[in-house]
């Protein structure tokens, strides 16, 4: 994402775009009038979200939130000024009902079996089932996105939405490409020796060649997207689908996804009446920053435009010049696509073919007339003069830079669109002296004047047939109304199909390791279950860290919570402790997110307190003997619990550490022991929070911890300390970021100093955002690493200790401290009959060895005395090194953090054949699962928080083993051989492989980068700080040897 897609820039730089800076005191005829660029004030309206049981019937829930109290009124200027009654600070989420009715009406299921003949073959029938199912296009995502609304399926809603608006965004772009290469001749098509001889027959030879190339291409690209309709385009273009995913996102607690989603529909629907008022209540009660609200259909132009008025504001005419010539450039991209794309426009009215024609020629033209206003539109208006005025902010910095010559090119251009605009006649008149060349005249840029010719010209023919042609003949016209079935009302074969591919997410938990222990009906009651391995052990550890301060309540428990944290953050705001927060707000959404689905109720959980409670060996052992201890640190009476369960609160009790006699109990109606169990990391209880049950206290100096969240099904029940907490982190990472940034060219510069040299570019690499540089590493320092990985590595890490993470023919190998303690060698086994060979087999081929170290195992081995700090300092030195590399490299307006690490050898087993067809890494996105029809979507379980990755390499001395960017269809586009200090940067999005390696042995150290900071990775800090103390160590063991 741009930082400047943002709501908070659009605020700050609405009135700025309508009034430019005046120029400087020595060039008084360069001023820029202020009525050139009025940027409009944003309307007050807003999706308005309720709160409300969302059924066929329309039943309401208890929530009875009053909107009366809100008077929200936005104001443009420095900052928005909102007024809100305080009295009457509620507000209500509108369900999208009331459009979905017309919505589902507006989507056409295509329905590929029906009319079926009797000897039909029923494998063919099979055939076309199955690919109903797997090949989804945008209209069926939309259709299971809207029904999964209707549903309350909040997860599957905006996940089917997500994809939804993918795919439309993905169809409208090949359909642009096939108009664009079929109009320019790019495309080879059978009809393109066409001749005729007869006159009248000539004019239709252009438009059937056309068609024709345009269909195989549309036929060849598209096979599974059926027939968009005018409704459904409409519904997409007005960003109707926004609608859906802000509430979904909402009602699953992404606040920020949430706001964007209804910021970017605001955009498009500013007289929404409810708009303005749901940005409102993101903004100030739920408390998202307002860089978050970001704009998800941005093009790259509008946020050029908006970075180049940041860059006049500030008076830095470079960045200007470079900013709003990079808007010109893509602004003219953009221009000739909608240009293109008008010939989708106008409707058949007439059975008359020259009327046909002639109505669709004019539909055309207006369209291409309509496109400047609509590429003018950066926020919800057309700005006046937008494409005109980029010339102006060029001319007026280009003469503040000296550059005269281009000063006065952008002039004479500017005068093409206005050619008596008297503040321009001025500058040219200056710009003249300047160059000595007073009776010259300037010559504008092609692109402009050819631009502005071909307006001209198609007002004037508009102008003509406006005055001239007669529009409409009723005798002419019949009803072409588009017949669309009722999705609900959808036949029999396709409510199989809509069923058979909803989300099941239980069995996707499943598959990550977390396994249902008990059920409601084991455990005797209601809301009841336990379930394993929803928190690592890493996790666990990382979040028993965070308990060092802490609160000792009346009953000798101790408590944790996000309150405490705040303080401690506000005191010492040190990265490792802030990070660990971020992991622990991480694993309780992700609790709250199971809990939720598993319980498969229609009334949304919101976290209302999260403590980290530990009970342990009391000083008085007879504290808690008349009462029950509880998950929550209190000790209650048994007739104080409740006869019944409370509907409206729930708790979740994950259990951070393995206790022995730490038992939890559930209690029945006589308070006898109804069901127990054992605790340790990852284990987690659920029930209703008015359930019966107690703790058992260990009694021998143990420590029994774990995190409890307790939820509510009432909105005003949200944690307050969450979200403050989360607003303070945000502001520590911006004083962070402020305090550290430095611009890219300048750390560029330095790494050129040191002899790093990009040596391959994005177009080079036939791709965006990807680059090959090298010299990150010396033959040392590569040699260096590469021991470590050797010496240390063993089966499983880097993949959670999974033998075969990708196929149940492949091992992998990497390091973990039991493993490393057993054994520091290689132990023989027999697998596929290598009877010879070593275990450390590769996840993804038989025929390759490997040996990998993450960061995490490294900080464990440098503890236990097993890996010198010099190797660890390497690690952490090259790693650095390349992140901060890709980060200026792609000049992030944010900063990039570690997402995970991984240092790994690929070897090539002797007898591995040379002519082998599998790959050493088959081809994938890193934050993306690729689907059969060369989609990558973003969707559980995607690494989806991945944004950028990076490969340096630590060798060349192998055959085969090339890195590749890939085709959707898995195909080589460009390899890359590695070698000692290459690095390979590029968007995680990117689909890529490895090609097998037939010789020798290969290793890199693979970084995988985020922009989020809440999944940045400790390891990497606390290795920092880990190494700080060893080498302290080691400094003083030195010194004390010397004496």
């Amino acid at each position: 994402m741009f930082v400047f897609k943002s709501f908070s820039v659009f605020f700050v730089l609405v009135v700025f775009s309508s009034v430019m800076v005046l120029a400087a005191d020595e060039v008084e005829e360069l001023q820029i009038q202020e009525d050139q660029v009025e940027q409009p004030e944003p309307q007050q309206e807003i999706l308005e979200i309720e709160v409300e049981k969302l059924s066929d019937k329309g039943e309401e829930t208890d929530l009875d939130l009053d909107l009366t109290g809100i008077d929200a009124t936005a104001k443009l200027g420095d900052e928005v000024v909102l007024q809100v009654d305080e009295k009457n600070n509620n507000i209500a989420v509108e369900n999208a009902d009331r459009d979905l009715d017309q919505d589902l009406e507006s989507l056409e299921v295509n329905n590929e079996i029906q009319n079926q003949n009797d000897n039909q073959d029923i494998d063919e029938v099979k055939t076309v089932l199955v690919l109903q199912e797997t090949e989804l296009s945008f209209d069926k995502l939309y259709l299971d996105g809207v029904i999964a609304y209707e549903d309350q399926l909040w997860y599957s809603c905006a996940s089917k939405i997500e994809r939804a608006i993918k795919d439309y965004k993905n169809y409208k772009s090949v359909l642009t490409n096939c108009r664009l290469n079929c109009s320019k001749g790019l495309r080879s098509y059978k009809l393109s020796n066409l001749t005729v001889n007869i006159p009248e027959y000539a004019s239709y030879v252009k438009f059937l060649t056309l068609a024709d190339c345009y269909r195989r291409c549309k036929n060849e690209t598209l096979k599974t997207h059926p027939k968009i309709t005018k409704k459904l385009e409409t519904a997409f273009e007005l960003r109707k689908p926004y609608m859906y995913l802000q509430y979904c996102n909402y009602k699953l607690d992404r606040f920020s996804q949430a706001a964007s989603a209804a910021y970017t529909y605001y955009l498009a629907n500013p007289d929404d009446p409810d708009t303005t008022k749901n940005i409102v209540f993101y903004r100030d009660t739920v408390k998202v920053p307002e860089d978050d609200f970001i704009d998800l259909e941005m093009l790259p132009y509008k946020e050029y435009y908006i970075r180049g008025l940041h860059a006049y504001k500030t008076e830095q005419w470079k960045d200007v010049i470079y900013w709003i010539e990079q808007c010109l450039d893509d602004y003219w991209k953009q221009d000739e696509k909608c240009n293109a794309n008008c010939d989708a426009h106008g409707e058949i009215t007439s059975h008359d073919f020259a009327t046909t024609v002639a109505n669709l020629i004019i539909g055309l033209l207006n369209c291409r007339i309509q496109c400047e206003d609509k590429l003018s539109t950066v926020y919800t208006e057309p700005i006046p003069f937008f494409l005109r005025d980029l010339y102006h902010y060029l001319q007026f910095s280009y003469f503040q830079e000296s550059e005269f010559e281009k000063s006065a090119e952008v002039a004479e251009t500017f005068l093409l669109f206005s050619p008596s605009h008297e503040v321009m006649e001025k500058n040219k008149e200056v710009l003249q002296q300047k160059l000595d060349q007073i009776h010259s005249e300037f010559t504008p840029r092609q692109d402009g004047a050819d631009y502005v010719k071909r307006r001209q010209e198609t007002y004037d023919f508009m102008d003509f047939l406006v005055k001239n042609y007669k529009y409409s003949d009723r005798l002419d016209e019949f009803d072409v109304t588009e017949e669309e079935q009722d999705p609900r009302q959808s036949s029999e074969g396709q409510e199989q199909t809509s069923s058979g591919k909803s989300e099941n997410w239980l069995d996707k938990y499943e598959k990550l390791g977390m396994h249902i222990i008990a059920k409601s009906g084991d455990l005797n009651r209601e809301e009841r279950f336990v379930i394993d391995g929803l928190l690592k052990e890493n996790q666990c550890t990382e979040t028993l860290n965070l308990i060092q301060d802490v609160i000792e309540l009346p009953s000798g428990a101790y408590e944790f919570n996000f309150k405490l944290s705040q303080k401690k953050l506000l005191e010492n705001p040190s990265e490792e402790f802030e990070t660990l927060l971020r992991h622990l707000i991480r694993a309780v959404e992700y609790i709250q997110h199971y809990a939720q689905v598993y319980r498969n109720s229609e009334i949304t959980l919101f976290i209302k307190k999260t403590s980290i409670i530990c009970w342990k060996d009391l000083e008085d052992p007879d504290i808690n003997q008349d009462c029950y201890p509880q998950e929550d640190g209190s000790c209650i009476q048994f007739n104080d619990f409740p006869d019944s369960l409370h509907p409206d609160y729930f708790t979740t009790v994950t259990y951070l550490n393995a206790v022995e006699n730490g038992d939890f109990q559930f209690l029945n109606e006589n308070g006898d022991v109804d069901s127990s169990f054992g605790v340790k990391c990852g284990r987690t209880v659920g029930f209703n929070s008015a359930d019966r049950l107690r703790v058992k206290v260990p009694r021998k100096g143990a420590q029994r911890c774990a995190l409890v969240v307790r939820y509510s099904t009432h909105m005003e029940d949200i944690e307050v300390d969450l979200h403050e907490l989360l607003r303070l982190l945000h502001q520590v990472d911006e004083l962070r970021y402020n305090q550290t940034k430095e611009d890219a060219a300048v750390v560029l510069k330095r790494f050129e100093d040191k002899g790093v040299k990009v040596i391959k570019t994005a177009e080079d690499l036939k791709g965006e955002e990807r680059f090959a540089a090298e010299g990150l590493a010396t033959d040392e320092q590569c040699e260096i690493l590469r021991n470590v990985a050797l010496e240390l590595g063993r089966t499983g890490d880097g993949y959670s200790g999974v033998r075969s993470p990708h196929t149940a023919n492949e091992i992998f190998v990497g390091v973990t401290l039991e493993h490393f303690r057993k054994s520091l060698t290689v132990v023989p086994a027999s697998y596929f009959g290598l009877t010879t060979k070593p275990t450390f087999i590769s996840p993804h081929t038989k025929n390759e060895l490997l040996h990998g170290i993450s960061v995490y195992k490294a900080n464990k081995l440098l503890l236990d005395g097993y890996v010198q700090s010099y190797g660890l300092r390497m690690l952490l030195e090259r790693s650095e090194e390349a992140r901060l590399f890709v980060e200026k490299y792609f000049n992030l307006t944010k900063p990039l953090f570690f997402e995970y690490t991984h240092l790994v050898c690929r070897t090539a087993i002797n007898d591995s054949n040379t002519d082998r067809q599998d790959l050493s890494h088959p081809v994938h996105g890193d934050n993306c699962i690729l689907q059969p029809d060369g989609t990558c979507t973003h969707d559980f379980p995607a690494f989806t928080q991945r944004h950028y990755s990076a490969l340096l390499y630590l060798n060349s001395d192998f055959e085969g083993g090339e890195f590749f960017f890939a085709h959707p269809n898995k195909t080589e586009q460009v390899s890359i051989h590695p070698k000692c200090g290459l690095l390979v940067g590029f968007n995680a999005s990117s689909l890529h492989g490895v090609k097998a390696v037939l010789k020798g042995q290969r290793c890199a150290l693979a970084m995988w980068y985020t922009l989020n900071p809440t999944f940045k990775e400790i390891t990497h800090i606390q290795a920092r700080k880990l190494l700080e103390e060893k080498e302290a160590q080691e400094k003083l063991e030195k010194e004390h040897d010397e004496l």
